[in-house]
This record gives C-alpha cells, structure tokens and sequence, in this order.
C-alpha cells in the first residue's frame, strides 16, 4: 500500500473520531491497545473507548494532521496533530486542567502510532504546544 493510501486510512480514522463514530474509529484499535495520552494512560479498546465517552460528554474534540509519517511496512506512523477541545459545559477535574462552558484549548501534538492488522496496538502521546482562550 502506498503512503497516500496508508494517509487515506489514518485520515478516514480522524474523521470517525472527530465525528464521534465511536463504532468506526473504535474499529481501529486493537482489543489490547495501550493509549498513553495526556490526560489518561489505559489498556483495551474498551477503556480507551469509555475514556472518550466521558471527554465527549464534555467536550466537542476535533483532530487535524499537520504532518503524516508512515512506515513502509505499515507497522507504525508518526503524525503531527492539532487537537482543538471546546467545553460544551463546564469540566472543572479535567485530568489536564479545568475547562468551563465556551472554553477553546488548542495544542499540538506528535502521536506515536504502532500497527498491527491494520489496528493500532499503542498510540503514545507528547504535546509541546498549547493555546488556551474562549469561543466567540
């Protein structure tokens, strides 16, 4: 498979999660990923699903690549992504910091992904830039 359909597949993956697909995007993880993200460190695609039922439940969540690095052999990527949050009510336990009603934050981040079936089996999170402000 060529970088851009191996992009195509990752992309396809970003739009059922920014989308909330929960059954589409949970069909990209193995049943024992292990997800180490900023705000929560879990094992099984049902822990990280829940994780994302509870972030939805506050939070509008959408995710763009900014840069795309595949592995020949389709086994891992490295992608560079922007995460905008918009708190769609107020989330003062946030595990990476309290957010109220009409809250924007913005990072960007680089996720280490390695693949396995054409499922993720880790994904591994490092955010080295934060923006911070309200919606309009």
């Amino acid at each position: 498979m060529s970088e851009g359909s191996f992009r195509s597949w990752f992309e396809t993956y970003l739009a059922a999660f920014n989308a909330g697909d929960f059954p589409r995007f949970g069909a990209y993880y193995a049943d024992d990923v292990v997800f180490h993200g900023q705000a929560a460190q879990v094992t099984g695609r049902e822990a990280v699903l829940d994780f994302y039922r509870v972030v939805r439940d506050y939070l509008e969540e959408t995710v763009e690549v900014l840069i795309f690095v595949g592995a020949p052999d389709r086994r891992g990527l490295i992608a560079e992504l922007r995460t905008t949050l918009v708190a769609v009510r107020d989330w003062p336990e946030m595990p990476t910091g309290a957010m109220r009603k009409g809250d924007c934050r913005q990072s960007i981040n680089f996720i280490s992904y390695r693949i396995a079936d054409d499922r993720f089996t880790s994904i591994r999170t490092a955010n080295y830039a934060r923006f911070n402000g309200r919606q309009p």
